[in-house]
């Protein structure tokens, strides 16, 4: 009987499996006739019997679903709700091996919500563009890894996300989220991971995360943040790697870092830091990578004992005293300081906006503090924090709102009648009632009488530019530099046509873009106010300067115009095409970070030369010759503009140059060039032989596929962006790289002023690329 009662439990329970892996057999071959999956393996009955790509547990259930590099597009299909028990789903692009076969899944990711086992998650490098987070993410309570990065998803970043309590690798770096970043993550205290970087989240570091005691890597760079370093992440006692670069970071390096005796690398440059090297850093026990390149460090710096540190490098600060030493293996480099003899000319090497080291390191340490980055503040005299311009506080903001209501009831009849007076008064002037539009939010309308003030009425020696859009002038209003566009008779739009103009303008937000800060309309007058570039454009610094760019920085402009180029093409709504990339319209900051301008204006210029744009599609040497046989301008056209700009860069030639014996064109001379002669034979000669030779190869490879002839075998910017990426981060990672690895200027003669200690030959180690990295073409990719 019992053995009778254990068959029948038996026959139930296989039927039960049967059934399932029936109804799970069915959904995943109707995913695959929906995506179009290239497995031939998924024949039979089982998918738990070979099929490629799925994993079942021991009741044959399927657990693990792996669509990785087979090219499937299109939106999740609805059937891979039927996989319950799915706890791994990978359907991200590829680490960019030979001849991938690209995934572009779209859509927003609903049919996932159900998936409610899901532990793992990766979409990474797909085609979703959304303009919010996907909300199906919230419901996955059981995710322990979440990968929603390098898409084009906005919004900002979602404080429903906290509910997620399992996670602990959380990666949604290179989309165009915004800030700020919750506080509400300092609660999530599982979390092992953080990647966000090139993100607009204009926001502080939340001194919550120093509550998450299990963080061992966290990765913020490029994400416009702002204010200090909080001491609280000292408490991550875990941490390994810390990038936070390239954002506006005031202040000091807190001493409570001293605690995170496991950090390997830290990567601060290109803030605005201050006050004294820290003491402690160097005696950190497994410190490797450091850089605190162009900040506003002074003070003396100590030697470097400790045996784990290998790189460290901090060019372009104001340190001073006695220059420091090391042991080998360990690489050192501290160009452009103020070591002894104290010498002037960092300023000019380094490009420093304000100081020189005489006046720096006479002002600063007497107590003062350095000034605050574009629309910041001085917070905290003490520690020299600063804090974005806020025209109205959240405090005052809810007062306003508070009174508001109070007043609102008694004042709406007076505003009524108030209304209908102005509404008659304007109907009799001469002037259209649709004078008073104000512009989109975030945006300034000034008046024209204080344009016409700070200009002294557009007097020529505030003139720093012309373009296309018309003359480019420098001026200061309400306190901040700023360049201000007025467009030329010849340019001058319907009024209708300048407020579209303005609104696009607005919404466009990108560290590698020229940010709109405000404009004035009149009668005849149509101006534009951006932020101030104080090193002015790539053209003059390239081309004009007695001193000539590193090789390094010339990698950083060209990574920050490919990255403000995929934002136009893939992240902008709706998509900009720039029509006119050249190096007049790169600008570069007081870091010399690439900004592109003139973005999204109508141009028009007689006739066609080689310093005016024609019609509206570009300059002469820039222009993609798909456009001249078609007058079809396309993304692609941007794409080909940037290969000429890159090829600028390597070569340090115009794209079109009289002087050229073997041809004006830029393309075709490196083209022949290089299977002539090799590689080495279009480096700019200014470089000398302190360049990775590898890397600029690959560079100018890329440069030529960009401006191939043909659009169709062009690379898509963000493909450009991955390539240049890794090749920036194989450098950063690789302590076996030229002497100049972080100054920007090299003289004359090709020689950097770096100053290098130890051997150079010493080989990256695995741990380190497997921390910072992904395989992608045998370079550095950043998670």
């Amino acid at each position: 009987m019992h053995l009778f009662l254990l068959l029948l439990l038996f026959i139930r329970v296989s039927t039960f499996e049967l059934s399932n892996s029936a109804t799970e057999r069915d959904a995943l071959l109707k995913v695959m006739e929906s995506w179009k999956v290239n497995y031939t393996t998924w024949v039979g009955n089982d998918p738990c019997s070979g099929w490629e790509g799925v994993r079942c547990n021991n009741l044959g259930r399927v657990t693990y679903l792996n669509l990785s590099n087979t090219g499937i597009v299109g939106p999740v299909p609805e059937e891979i709700t039927a996989l319950q028990y799915l706890e791994v789903l990978d359907l991200c692009n590829p680490r960019y091996g030979v001849k991938p076969q690209l995934n572009a899944v779209s859509g927003d990711l609903a049919p996932l919500g159900s998936l409610i086992h899901l532990r793992d998650l990766n979409v990474s490098f797909n085609d979703i563009t959304l303009d919010s987070f996907p909300s199906a993410v919230f419901n996955l309570r059981n995710l322990v890894s979440l990968r929603i990065d390098n898409l084009r998803i906005a919004g900002p970043l979602p404080k429903e996300l906290v509910g997620l309590t399992k996670l602990k690798y959380m990666y949604l770096a290179n989309n165009s989220l915004t800030g700020p970043i919750p506080p509400e993550y300092g609660n999530m205290k599982s979390l092992q991971e953080i990647s966000l970087w090139n993100n607009n989240l204009e926001s502080k570091i939340p001194p919550e995360f120093g509550n998450l005691l299990n963080l061992t890597y966290l990765n913020l760079h490029e994400c416009n943040l702002y204010g200090g370093l909080p001491q609280e992440l000292g408490n991550c006692r875990n941490m390994d790697s810390m990038s936070l670069y390239g954002n506006s970071l005031t202040g000091i390096i807190p001493d409570s870092w001293k605690n995170m005796n496991k950090l390997r690398i830290l990567w601060l440059h290109r803030n605005q830091l201050t006050k004294y090297f820290p003491e402690w850093l160097p005696s950190l026990p497994s410190l490797y990578n450091v850089s605190l390149d162009y900040n506003l460090l002074y003070g003396p710096v100590a030697n470097f004992p400790n045996a784990s540190l290998k790189i460290i490098s901090f060019t372009c600060n104001y340190f001073s005293g006695t220059a420091p030493t090391a042991p080998p293996p360990l690489v050192l480099n501290f160009t452009g300081n103020c070591f002894d003899p104290i010498d002037n000319n960092n300023k000019i090497r380094c490009q420093q906006q304000y100081y020189d080291c005489s006046a720096y390191l006479k002002e600063l340490p007497n107590g003062s503090c350095p000034r605050c980055p574009g629309l910041q503040s001085l917070e905290d005299p003490k520690t020299c924090v600063c804090t974005l311009i806020s025209p109205v506080s959240e405090t005052s903001s809810s007062k306003g709102k508070l009174v508001g209501s109070i007043l609102g009831v008694g004042a709406f009849l007076l505003i009524m009648v108030l209304l209908w007076f102005l509404y008659k008064w304007y109907m009799k002037s001469t002037k259209p009632f649709e004078d008073l539009w104000y512009g989109p939010e975030g945006v300034i309308r000034y008046h024209v009488e204080d344009i016409v003030t700070a200009t002294d009425n557009f007097h020529s020696r505030h003139e720093i530019g012309a373009g296309g859009f018309g003359k480019v002038y420098y001026a200061v209003l309400d306190g901040k530099e700023v360049a201000i566009k007025r467009a030329n008779s010849s340019s001058i739009q319907s009024t209708s046509g300048f407020r579209n103009e303005v609104v696009l303008l607005s919404r466009l937000h990108h560290v590698n873009l020229v940010r709109l800060l405000g404009f004035c309309e009149g009668e005849g007058i149509q101006i534009l106010v951006y932020e101030y570039m104080s090193n002015g454009n790539l053209f003059t610094m390239l081309f004009k300067r007695k001193t000539s760019l590193s090789w390094l920085t010339r990698l950083d402009i060209a990574i920050g115009v490919a990255h403000g180029l995929e934002y136009l093409h893939t992240f902008a709504d709706p998509p900009v095409i720039h029509r006119d990339v050249k190096p007049s319209n790169v600008l570069l900051d007081n870091n010399l970070v690439a900004k592109l301008s003139d973005f999204g204006i109508s141009k028009v210029a007689p006739g066609f030369d080689s310093e005016m744009p024609t019609r509206p599609c570009g300059t002469a040497g820039y222009i993609d010759p798909q456009y001249v046989l078609t007058e079809q301008l396309t993304s692609a056209s941007d794409v080909y503009s940037f290969g000429v700009v890159l090829l600028e860069l390597v070569t340090g030639h115009k794209s079109i140059d009289n002087a050229r014996i073997d041809g004006q064109n830029l393309v075709e001379w490196v083209a022949v060039k290089l299977s002539s002669e090799g590689p080495e034979s279009v480096v700019d000669k200014r470089l000398g032989n302190d360049y990775p030779k590898q890397i600029f190869h690959d560079i100018i490879r890329l440069g030529l596929d960009c401006a191939a002839f043909k659009s169709g075998e062009r690379p898509s910017m963000k493909a450009v962006v991955t390539i240049l990426d890794a090749c920036r981060w194989s450098v950063a990672t690789d302590v076996s790289v030229p002497n100049d690895a972080e100054s920007s200027i090299v003289n004359e003669g090709g020689h950097s002023h770096g100053v290098v200690v130890g051997d150079q030959d010493m080989e990256k180690t695995a741990e380190s690329l497997e921390r910072f990295s992904t395989d992608a073409m045998s370079v550095v990719l950043p998670r």
